[in-house]
């Protein structure tokens, strides 16, 4: 394990106790100074055990400023570069200002810490950073791109696209998780989620409720069952729940019906799944959840 040893706080801490001390050894946050982004600090540090240390990540959006300002017309030249010379400088005492802040609030809980500043595309800069990185928290909106506010999870949805590691996505207001949704779809890809999910042991002491979305009562069973049957031999017993209709639809109502706290899913899927979390889709329902998302594929 990397970093000093520190002994960080539990008061009010969304994250039950687990089998495991920690599993953590870096966690991997991005920063964007929004009220999503203190939540996300807020709960990387809570996840993150005496050894761990927590990285936060703030991007300057060169790409985003550049296309803001545009091509520049004949003799316009000097103005176009002063302009992105000025805004380049207001993002950058941006990314210093969050990356100061986020020091700060991991020094007031004992939590070790790092801080890293990138200049790019901010999807490409944290799935690089994410290399070295066991987990990304982050949250469902972003506001990194340069020039207007981020649709609902447009950072994310692209480091569930091409990231290789886990990833919790955190709404604005944080909150206690003691109930918890698994959804499976048979898919390779939701069965490695709920698979590292099991593995972390981080909410054992949750409630577990697993749902699968399907038409066909004997296959939805049958998957249900073999799926329970594993959640046992990790001492995770779990209730299940057999639904019809569209999958987004079907999981969002049980959510909103049985105030689930968080929900575990692959970052893809098969058939009405795949579109579930890519695309259009994955930003209504990360938008729609209101609740922490546990992704991976």
């Amino acid at each position: 394990r990397r970093g000093q040893t520190t002994e960080a706080s539990t008061e009010g801490a969304m994250v039950p106790t687990s089998r495991t001390e920690s599993i953590y050894a870096r966690i991997l946050v991005g920063l964007d100074g929004s009220d999503y982004s203190r939540t996300a600090v807020d709960y990387a540090c809570k996840l993150a055990s005496a050894n761990d240390v927590v990285t936060g990540i703030a991007v300057v959006d060169l790409p985003g400023i550049e296309r803001f300002v545009g091509p520049t017309p004949a003799g316009a030249g000097r103005s176009a570069a002063a302009l992105e010379q000025t805004l380049l400088a207001e993002t950058q005492a941006k990314a210093e200002q969050v990356l100061t802040e986020f020091a700060a609030t991991c020094e007031a809980r004992g939590v070790a810490h790092t801080i890293h500043a990138e200049t790019g595309k901010p999807f490409e800069e944290i799935i690089e950073a994410s290399k070295y990185h066991d987990v990304i928290v982050i949250g469902q909106r972003t506001a990194f791109r340069y020039g207007a506010e981020e649709e609902t999870g447009d950072t994310l949805n692209r480091i569930l696209e091409h990231g290789l590691t886990p990833v919790v996505a955190l709404p604005a207001e944080p909150r206690d998780i003691r109930k918890v949704l698994v959804a499976y779809d048979d898919s390779l890809q939701s069965a490695r989620a709920i698979q590292m999910f099991l593995m972390l042991g981080i909410w054992d002491e949750c409630e577990t409720t697993l749902i699968t979305v399907t038409d066909d009562a004997d296959d939805g069973d049958r998957l249900l069952e073999s799926l329970r049957d594993y959640c046992a031999s990790y001492g995770v017993p779990a209730n299940v729940v057999r639904a019809e209709g569209r999958p987004s639809a079907a999981i969002l109502g049980h959510i909103r019906e049985n105030d689930t706290d968080l929900l575990v899913m692959g970052a893809y899927g098969r058939n009405r799944l795949t579109n579930f979390f890519v695309g259009s889709t994955t930003k209504a329902t990360v938008q729609d959840a209101g609740i922490p998302i546990f992704l991976y594929h």
